[in-house]
């Protein structure tokens, strides 16, 4: 099924106003009184049970929203494009959303696929983007302090080419400020099958760990360390940041992941969204940017749209805490975002006692 197909079956309108012209808007950028939400989720390969599932659970607060007084005079209409588990569909993702005219953008959830969204998105004109991934500088710390913890002092980084060289920078100061060291950063394609030169510099690494992030296909890059004789069942610990549901759990894997699924990080992106819009009193995305900082960093402490919306209706800057248990950023940046790190048996069971939970700030 070509990707246009796909798309024909996942867009719908949502509100108390329905148009009857097949859900057309103005252009991106203009208030119109209909508020368009726009998905990057994956929909289809390895990982879309979680991807379907986050659609599903964002469609399911469409009618609570829609029936709130500030939404009216407002129509709002989700739309969800299918970005798999890898960047191949980004592109086009992205251009079927502003095809669309959306106003907001939620996600994609893969750090390296963010990264490359955003630019995308900027280059179109789409002015507001919930991320789903937190940057990753911070989740370097994160992992440095992880790291050092599970008793390693020397590190080799496989990254994405094209990451930004402050990522690798990060961990290397972290590390050095607990007396561990980087030896190196390897980068690779994401998208390639093989990764034969890259594995063949980390063989040569006298590292005691290995920290994999960005990958679209984690499992091509374990397999091939195993080949050179550097992977998990060679004495070295390979951590696997993101993606990692595409990966064969074995002893000496490491596992990290947001402890929320993706379903509770979306459906949080979806009721700031629309907090910022009724805050705004407008669709207009440059409006709704300026308020999201309203509605995530107030005084009052709230838990649900309802709960918000009624802070809100008191003219009080409200602090959506999220079902995802994380904190946001002014733009909307998740933060305080709690991790799982889990390591497994040599059955593919969860070991419990090296697994734990930490936290990127």
């Amino acid at each position: 099924m070509r990707f246009a197909e796909v798309r024909k079956t996942l867009t719908f309108c949502a509100g108390l106003l329905l148009i009857a012209s097949g859900c057309t808007a103005a252009p991106i950028g203009e208030a119109d009184g209909e508020l368009v939400i726009g998905t990057l989720l994956p929909l289809t390969g390895e990982t879309a049970d979680a991807g379907r599932a986050a659609r599903d659970a964002l469609d399911a607060r469409i009618g609570e929203i829609s029936a709130a007084t500030e939404f009216d005079r407002t129509q709002i209409r989700v739309v969800h494009a299918d970005v798999r588990s890898d960047r191949s569909l980004l592109a086009a993702a992205v251009d079927e959303l502003a095809a669309n005219n959306v106003d907001i953008v939620i996600g994609p959830s893969v750090p390296s696929q963010d990264v490359v969204a955003r630019e995308l998105l900027n280059a179109v004109g789409i002015v507001v983007h919930l991320s789903l991934a937190q940057p990753l500088e911070p989740q370097m710390i994160m992992m440095a302090d992880a790291l050092v913890s599970d008793g390693h002092q020397s590190i080799t980084l496989m990254m994405p080419s094209g990451t930004d060289t402050g990522v690798a920078d990060q961990l290397a100061e972290k590390l050095q400020e607990n007396q561990a060291s980087l030896l190196s950063h390897v980068e690779f394609d994401p998208g390639a099958d093989r990764f034969d030169p890259e594995v063949a510099l980390v063989e040569q690494d006298d590292s005691s760990a290995v920290l994999i992030i960005g990958a679209d296909n984690p499992q091509r890059l374990v397999s091939d360390l195993e080949m050179v004789g550097a992977g998990p069942s060679n004495g070295r610990t390979v951590y696997v940041l993101g993606n990692s549901a595409m990966v064969q759990p074995m002893p000496g894997l490491r596992f990290i992941e947001p402890v929320a699924p993706l379903e509770d990080r979306v459906v949080d992106r979806f009721v700031i969204a629309a907090l910022a819009a009724a805050r705004a009193n407008t669709d207009d995305p440059a409006t709704v940017a300026g308020r999201i900082g309203d509605v995530v960093q107030g005084e009052k402490l709230c838990s649900s749209f309802s709960t918000c919306l009624t802070g809100l209706r008191e003219s009080e800057n409200v602090m959506y805490s999220g079902i995802a248990n994380n904190g946001f950023a002014p733009d909307g940046t998740p933060t305080e975002v709690p991790y799982s790190l889990n390591a497994y048996t040599t059955e593919g069971e969860l070991n419990e006692d090296e697994s734990r939970s930490i936290t990127s700030r």
